[in-house]
């Protein structure tokens, strides 16, 4: 495990920017965000892109072997607010589920060509329940959604990890995750545990680990009260067994990104910021070696 920090926590930098000062402060590895996603996209054709920031990074000491797919169909900049809405690869309407499909595409060959080896994914299908559509008819439509993607992906270096999400999505158990992997049956769809999501889904995080087994490729790694979504760092004031975590991450073998999802300790001061995004590594560089004891 190599520690990660996802590069929203400095959203408002720059690409460029944001790899700069990552690498200068020790963070070799990193997940790249949806919102720096997106400023690569605006850029021109994606593996053109990808192969040209994979470089830049690397001058940084950086690289990414972890992406986050879309979470939105426009990024944060001024320019990019119109029209800006959550983006879903299996919505209802046909030509809606086309254009998302297309999206992944491009999203797909900047991973590649930037080296993400573990692409995180939402799986969509958020509004079908409220459209009065059958549980059966749903996973059809999100078996198709990833079954597109997985084999678009084929071939690549990047993977796609499907993250767990809440009870509201009916993706939040391993079980409802599985049926989706297992329905897919492609070699290169697996799982994404996001702790957050799962403590507050009252889900067991080290019991998920030890049933995703080998399947496990990518982590987000944020702690919580149990009643909100805080994205804090470990080891405050939230509730998640990190111990207990660690131990099933060292029992499967466990080999992607020590991946730290924290939004919620970027809401301070740049220079305040800047402070934690050490002290992070450092946590991180402890739990890995220390089983988080």
């Amino acid at each position: 495990m190599n520690p990660s920090m996802w590069t929203s926590y400095l959203v408002e930098s720059s690409p460029a920017d944001m790899a700069k000062t990552m690498g200068a402060h020790g963070w070799s590895t990193c997940e790249l965000s949806d919102e720096h996603g997106h400023d690569l996209l605006k850029m021109g054709a994606p593996d053109k892109v990808g192969a040209e920031f994979r470089e830049l990074a690397a001058e940084c000491g950086m690289s990414f072997p972890q992406g986050h797919f879309y979470l939105c169909t426009k990024g944060i900049r001024p320019d990019d607010l119109e029209g800006r809405k959550v983006a879903d690869i299996a919505p209802a309407d046909d030509a809606e589920f086309e254009q998302a499909m297309d999206d992944m595409k491009r999203w797909v060959d900047l991973f590649n060509a930037l080296g993400v080896n573990a692409g995180v994914l939402h799986v969509g299908g958020q509004k079908l329940a409220a459209a009065g559509w059958e549980p059966e008819r749903i996973l059809a439509r999100r078996l198709e959604a990833v079954g597109r993607v997985a084999d678009h992906a084929r071939g690549g270096v990047t993977r796609i990890c499907l993250e767990n999400l809440g009870h509201a999505m009916t993706f939040a158990t391993f079980e409802q995750m599985a049926e989706v992997v297992q329905g897919v049956n492609a070699d290169n769809v697996g799982y994404c545990l996001d702790t957050g999501h799962a403590h507050l889904s009252k889900v067991d995080n080290p019991d998920f680990i030890r049933q995703a087994g080998d399947r496990l490729w990518a982590l987000h790694i944020a702690d919580n009260l149990g009643a909100g979504d805080d994205h804090m760092l470990p080891y405050g004031r939230g509730t998640v067994p990190w111990t207990q975590v660690m131990i099933a991450l060292r029992e499967i073998g466990y080999t992607g990104l020590f991946n730290f999802e924290v939004p919620g300790e970027n809401r301070c001061p740049i220079d305040v910021r800047i402070a934690k995004l050490d002290y992070a590594r450092l946590l991180a560089k402890h739990m890995i070696e220390e089983d988080g004891v």
